[in-house]
């Protein structure tokens, strides 16, 4: 064979081995593919087909209940249906249009709860209409009938003379219409059911509840209140509905279909009482008009278990209508609404009821009792600052008791001084003054009690009877309870159980440490009832209930100094004997009187009167002649700083 064919024979072997193993090699790689697509990857592939070819949608889930401990729903879950039509399917738009909006005009202008608000943008994939539109809205506007019904008509007509397949009509249709439609047997709509919180009781309780609203990716969130602390319970978990459709979209009828059931969210049962916090409120507004204050704070609670009765702050505001426009009211002098929770988020230099905590710590330290004198002879000077007592009175030879009569800062500032620095932070830290106290509410602020080394002795002094440090109104109630109930710092309970569809789970009350000694309660529930009993609140004590309380005048601190005009009033006590309730009155900046005995302290004794017939406490002492006094002969005294 010659060079040349040989070559040549050479070259057509190694094209076809080449061709060859170019083959095995592809095979085997198809081959692997193969292996890829139907093992390894089979799932994806097989959701992918499934997205092609099936529609999924999510079924909300009801959220769960608040209710007040007597049972009342406070915050519920309702369903109401969107209002849609298919234009396809509808051969005369005018009379769909014309039976729909005779049927709601009907329907929802025998009563005056509904408003109706127009969205500009007709070409809005939204519905046209929204119903229940919040008060206030410069677009909203009360219809008659006749108006209503064009209004709806013509709104109804253009969507429905579309040429879509599908449009939204209305929202927030209540089952009570939806059943009427249906009953009129119109075809070519449907309804699409959803859940909406609503609050049955107006504002009663909105500081506690919060509300519930939507994120940019419209999910239904709780903000502030239990609504916002505990909504992932309340929430639930929602359901998914999976169906095979055609290469169009279109469901097939003998096709998969696949539910995953919503999971509703867990009922809450608060502590609170409904017709106490109803009363709670009332009186609380009252007095908060009465006296011209910017704002008030009122709290009831068992000092034993730490369950929260009631808690009200005034202005308030309608969870169901959370966008009201705030305004400032130029006759009451304050905001028309207020969604803070001043309870728990408001803090401020609560003044003399900061003394009674300092004297606890005194006495639990063996360090001074009841009968114990100090020398009141003028003011006195701390770090180069000077001390004097709110009335600009001296009293010469003053006991404990005393000191807590008249609201004694000297006095005070002397027993603060005795504790020492050390001592004095660290009962007041366990009594919870500077740490939040652990209530299951969005907002809750620290107050400020600053680190120890930092203290002068002036410092000492001014934290000894409320300046220099801050709290909020719960905290002070919470210490006192402290004082009340033996000497545990009781944790603020507001959750009373959780309730699901596995049962209830009970939420026990938590003792968080022992800050005084039983002795030491004792003395300091004693010497509260002599301070309410001969202290400058003497004229409106409950005549046949001893009481045990203190007030509280403070100055505001503005600017490195302290407002010339404005107070914040306080009141807190509980019923000596019995000890049912604690309760916390706290007004910011009364018009009327500056002073806590003449504002914070009738409108605790109004509350108080109502709750001991609430709970049928008989009284714990006769009084010869019953005289309730209404109006304060305490003389007008001329420095306010504290009382």
């Amino acid at each position: 064979m010659s060079p040349v064919r040989q070559k040549k024979r050479f070259f057509d072997e190694w094209r076809i081995n080449t061709v060859y193993v170019s083959f095995v090699f592809a095979f085997i790689l198809v081959i692997l593919r193969l292996f890829q697509i139907q093992v390894i990857d089979h799932e994806d592939y097989r959701a992918l087909a499934e997205s092609q070819y099936s529609s999924q949608f999510e079924i909300p889930a009801k959220r769960g209940e608040i209710l007040s401990s007597d049972g009342y729903v406070l915050a519920g879950a309702k369903s109401n249906y969107l209002l849609f039509a298919e234009p396809k399917k509808i051969t005369n738009p005018y009379k769909v249009a014309s039976d729909l909006a005779e049927i709601l005009s009907s329907m929802r202008s025998e009563t005056d709860e509904y408003e109706i608000e127009y969205e500009e943008n007709n070409d809005s994939d939204d519905a046209s209409l929204n119903i229940d539109a919040p008060e206030g809205q410069e677009n909203s506007s009360k219809l008659t009938k006749s108006e209503m019904f064009e209004k709806y008509f013509k709104d109804f007509y253009n969507y429905i003379s579309s040429d879509r397949f599908w449009v939204p009509l209305m929202r927030d249709v209540t089952s009570e219409e939806k059943i009427k439609i249906e009953e009129s047997g119109i075809t070519g709509i449907g309804f699409e059911e959803y859940p909406v919180r609503y609050y049955p009781e107006g504002t009663l309780a909105s500081h506690l509840l919060g509300f519930v609203g939507s994120t940019e990716d419209g999910e239904k969130v709780g903000y502030f209140g239990i609504e916002g602390r505990l909504n992932e319970d309340l929430k639930g978990k929602p359901g998914k509905v999976l169906e095979e459709t055609d290469a169009l979209g279109n469901p097939i009828l003998m096709g998969e279909y696949k539910m995953v059931p919503p999971i509703q969210g867990r009922d809450v049962v608060l502590t609170i009482n409904r017709s106490i916090q109803y009363m709670v409120e009332k009186k609380l507004k009252e007095g908060v008009e009465k006296y011209r204050a910017y704002s008030g704070t009122a709290i009831v609670m068992n000092p034993y278990t730490g369950e929260i009765i009631a808690l009200a702050n005034y202005p308030t505001y309608d969870p169901g209508n959370f966008n009201e426009e705030e305004k400032y009211d130029e006759n009451l002098g304050r905001k028309n609404i207020e969604r803070k929770n001043l309870a728990i988020s408001y803090t401020y230099e609560p003044g003399s009821i900061m003394k009674p905590l300092t004297i606890s710590a005194a006495i639990d330290l063996g360090l001074v009792g009841p009968d114990t004198t100090f020398v009141d002879s003028g003011p006195v000077v701390y770090s180069t600052h000077t001390i004097d007592n709110w009335d600009g009175k001296h009293y010469g030879v003053q006991t404990i008791t005393e000191l807590l009569q008249k609201s004694n800062n000297i006095g005070a500032a002397w027993v603060g001084m005795q504790v020492g620095p050390d001592n004095l932070y660290k009962y007041l830290s366990d009594f919870g003054i500077g740490t939040k106290s652990g209530i299951d509410l969005e907002g809750e602020d620290t107050g400020i009690l600053r680190p120890k080394d930092s203290w002068t002795d002036i410092d000492t002094a001014n934290i000894s009877f409320g300046q220099g440090v801050s709290a909020t109104p719960l905290q002070m109630l919470t210490a006192f309870n402290a004082i009340a109930n033996g000497g545990f710092l009781m944790q603020p309970k507001i959750i009373s159980k959780l309730v699901d569809e596995n049962g209830e789970t009970e939420i026990p009350s938590k003792n968080i440490r022992r800050v005084i000694s039983k002795e030491t309660s004792d003395i300091m529930v004693d010497l509260l009832e002599k301070a309410a009993e001969g202290g400058e609140g003497k004229y409106f004590v409950l005549k046949e209930y001893r009481i045990s309380g203190k007030t509280g005048t403070a100055e505001i601190p503005e600017g490195g100094s302290y407002s010339e005009s404005g107070t914040n009033a306080t009141f807190v006590g509980f019923l000596t004997g019995s000890k049912a309730f604690s309760l916390i009155v706290k007004l910011q900046e009364p018009q009327e009187s500056p002073w806590a005995a003449e504002t914070a302290v009738p409108i605790w004794m109004d509350i108080a009167s109502e709750l001991v017939k609430f709970y049928g406490i008989p009284p714990d002492r006769v009084v010869e002649n019953t005289v309730t006094s209404t109006t304060s002969t305490i003389n007008s005294e001329t420095n306010p700083s504290q009382d």
